[in-house]
C-alpha cells in the first residue's frame, strides 16, 4: 500500500495541490496518509488526523536513520513512517489498530508455526479456554477444544498448561509424555508455559529429556577439558609471575646498591677536587655540567626503578582478590563434579564468572602498562581525567589499607602537557599520603583530592590527615634524596614530581600544612 501510494506521487508530480488530492483520494474510514516534504519543509494531512508537524520533526532523525519507523499513539492508532531518500520525503500511513487486531492475531499464530529451536522443538499456542490456536504438527486440530487431550500416561496436560500459566504470571514448567515430530515413541518432555493476558493466549515451548541429557553429557565433557586447561594455564602464569617478581626484586636491589655506592665514591672524590677549584676553572665547570647531567639521568633511572617496585606492589594488590576468587571457583566446580552435582547452569555460571575475572586481570595489566608508557608529545586533557587514571591504579591499595579517598571536582579545566606524567605526579602524592598514614598509624585514614581553577590556571590539591610535615623539613621536602620515611624512602618521588610539573609543564608544585595534615598544591 505504501509503495503504491509513492508510485502515484511520482506519477502525478510533487506539488502541494496534488499531494492533498491524493491524500483525500486514497484515505478511507480506517486508513490515512501523511506527507512531509523535507526539501520544502511542507507538511500535508487530512484535517481530522490529529498528528502535527512538530511530532514528525521530533521523529525525523530516527526515521531517516532506519529508513522506516513504527509509532503506536493513543493505544489504537498505529503509524508506519517510511523515508524515500531519492526524493527526500517521508510518508506515513495511519491505521486504526482496533480493526486489524484479529488479522494480526491470525498472522502471528501462523508465523509461530514456522519457528524452531533445535531439531525437535517448536512453539504452540492455546487459548485460556484450551482451544488450540497454533501447532506445526497438529494443524487438523486448530480451532478445536483440547481440554480432554491426554498424554501417553493419561495426563490431561493441556488443562495443566492452562492452570500453571494462570497461576504463575512469570510462567511455569509442565512435564508430560509426548512423541517427537514424525515419531511414534513417547518420551518425557518439559514444556514452559506463559499466559499472554492481552489476548488470553497460553504460549508453550518445550524440550525432550533425551535431547537435554545428550546436550548435558556433551557440555560436561567440554567443560571438563576447559577446566583442566584453565588450571594448567593459571598454574603456569602463577609460576611465571613468581619467577619474574623474584628476579626483578633482586635486580632492582642490586642496581640500587650499585648506584648508592657509586654516588658515595663520587661525593668523596668531589670533596678532594674542591681543594683545586681555582685551577683549570673553565674545564672544571664543563666537567661539572656533564656530571650534573649524568646525575640527573641516574636519578631519573633510580626513580623509575623505585616506581617499578611500587608498580609491582600495586599489581599484587589488584590481583590478590581475583586470584582468590578463581581458586574458589575451581574448588567449587571440582567438588561439584566429584559429588556429581555439576549441573549445566551451575557450571556455565561458574565459567562466565571465571572468564570475567580473567578479563579483569588482563585489563589491569593493560592499564598499568599504558599508565607508565613514556610520552613523546604534549596534548590537551582534562585534569579530572588524569586524576582518575591515578585513582584507578591506587584504589585497591587504598581499599586494602582502609584509606578513604574523597574526590571533589569544583571546576574542571583542560590543560596542555603530558597527561601520563601529570597522572604519575598525582599517583606519587597518593602513595606518599598512604605511607604517612600507615607509618603514623592513623585510625581513620582520610585523603582528599580537590580540583578547581583560578583564572587561566587549574588547581589540584591533595591533602591527608596524617598530622603534616615537620616545619624543619618543609623547605627540604623537594630536595633529591631527602626522605621523611624511616626505611623505604628514596627521596626522589617528590623531587621528580616537582621537575615534571615545573620544568616539563611550566607549572608549580608547593606544600604546606593545615590543622589535619600535609597539603600539596599543583598549579598548571
Amino acid at each position: 500500500q505504501m509503495d503504491t501510494f509513492y508510485k502515484l506521487l511520482l506519477k502525478n508530480g510533487f506539488e502541494k495541490g496534488k499531494f492533498l488530492r491524493l491524500i483525500n483520494q486514497y484515505s478511507d474510514k480506517y486508513t490515512d496518509f501523511i506527507i512531509f516534504d523535507l526539501n520544502k519543509d511542507q507538511f500535508f494531512k487530512n484535517k481530522d488526523v490529529f498528528f502535527y508537524k512538530s511530532e514528525i520533526e521530533s521523529l525525523k532523525n530516527e526515521i531517516i536513520k532506519n529508513n522506516h519507523f513504527f509509532l503506536l499513539k493513543e493505544k489504537t492508532n498505529l503509524y508506519y513512517f517510511r523515508y524515500f531518500s531519492e526524493n527526500n520525503i517521508i510518508i506515513a500511513i495511519k491505521r486504526d489498530i482496533f480493526y486489524d487486531i484479529d488479522s494480526l492475531k491470525e498472522s502471528i499464530a501462523r508465523w509461530t508455526e514456522f519457528l524452531r529451536f533445535g531439531d525437535n522443538n517448536y512453539f504452540s499456542i492455546y487459548k485460556n479456554t484450551n482451544i488450540l490456536i497454533a501447532h506445526p504438527y497438529r494443524k487438523n486440530d486448530i480451532g478445536k477444544d483440547a481440554t480432554l487431550l491426554k498424554d501417553s500416561k493419561g495426563k490431561l496436560f493441556v488443562q495443566e498448561f492452562t492452570k500453571a500459566a494462570i497461576k504463575n504470571k512469570d510462567g511455569a514448567f509442565v512435564e508430560y509424555y509426548w512423541n517427537k515430530p514424525n515419531k511414534t515413541e513417547y518420551i518425557k518432555k518439559l514444556t514452559f508455559v506463559k499466559l499472554y493476558k492481552e489476548w488470553n493466549w497460553i504460549i508453550t515451548a518445550g524440550v525432550y529429556f533425551d535431547d537435554l541429557q545428550k546436550e548435558i553429557v556433551e557440555k560436561k565433557e567440554l567443560l571438563k577439558n576447559r577446566i583442566f586447561e584453565y588450571i594448567r594455564t593459571i598454574t603456569v602464569i602463577s609460576l611465571f609471575l613468581i619467577l619474574i617478581t623474584s628476579y626483578m626484586a633482586i635486580e632492582i636491589s642490586r642496581k640500587i646498591n650499585l648506584t648508592f655506592n657509586s654516588y658515595q665514591k663520587k661525593v668523596k672524590n668531589r670533596e678532594e677536587e674542591l681543594t683545586n677549584l681555582n685551577e683549570n676553572l673553565n674545564k672544571r665547570i664543563i666537567l661539572a655540567i656533564e656530571e650534573a647531567k649524568e646525575k640527573d639521568r641516574a636519578m631519573l633511572h633510580q626513580s623509575r626503578l623505585a616506581r617499578m617496585g611500587k608498580l609491582l606492589n600495586m599489581i599484587s594488590h589488584q590481583w590478590r582478590q581475583p586470584l582468590s576468587q578463581l581458586s574458589g571457583i575451581i574448588m567449587e566446580i571440582e567438588t561439584a563434579i566429584e559429588f556429581r552435582r555439576a549441573k549445566r547452569k551451575y557450571i556455565l555460571n561458574s565459567l562466565n564468572e571465571a572468564t570475567s575475572i580473567i578479563e579483569h586481570m588482563s585489563l589491569t595489566i593493560e592499564d598499568f602498562k599504558n599508565f607508565f608508557k613514556p610520552e613523546k608529545e604534549k596534548e590537551r586533557f582534562l585534569v579530572s581525567d588524569a586524576c582518575k587514571d591515578a585513582k584507578a591504579l591506587i584504589k585497591d591499595t587504598y581499599l586494602n589499607e582502609r584509606i578513604n579517598l574523597d574526590i571533589n571536582i569544583i571546576e574542571d579545566k583542560q590543560i596542555y602537557g603530558y597527561r601520563r606524567e601529570y597522572s604519575q605526579v598525582i599517583l606519587n602524592l597518593f602513595l606518599n599520603a598512604k605511607d604517612q598514614l600507615i607509618e603514623k598509624d592513623i585510625k581513620v585514614k582520610e585523603v582528599s583530592l580537590i580540583i578547581d581553577s583560578n583564572n587561566k590556571k587549574s588547581i589540584v590539591i591533595v591533602k591527608d590527615n596524617a598530622g603534616g610535615i615537620k616545619l624543619d623539613n618543609l623547605e627540604m621536602i623537594f630536595e633529591p634524596y631527602f626522605s621523611t620515611k624511616k626505611s623505604q624512602g628514596t627521596g626522589l618521588g617528590l623531587y621528580m614530581s616537582k621537575m615534571i610539573i615545573e620544568k616539563n609543564m611550566e607549572g608549580s608544585l608547593t606544600v604546606s600544612n593545615d590543622e589535619f595534615g600535609a597539603v600539596f598544591k599543583i598549579e598548571v
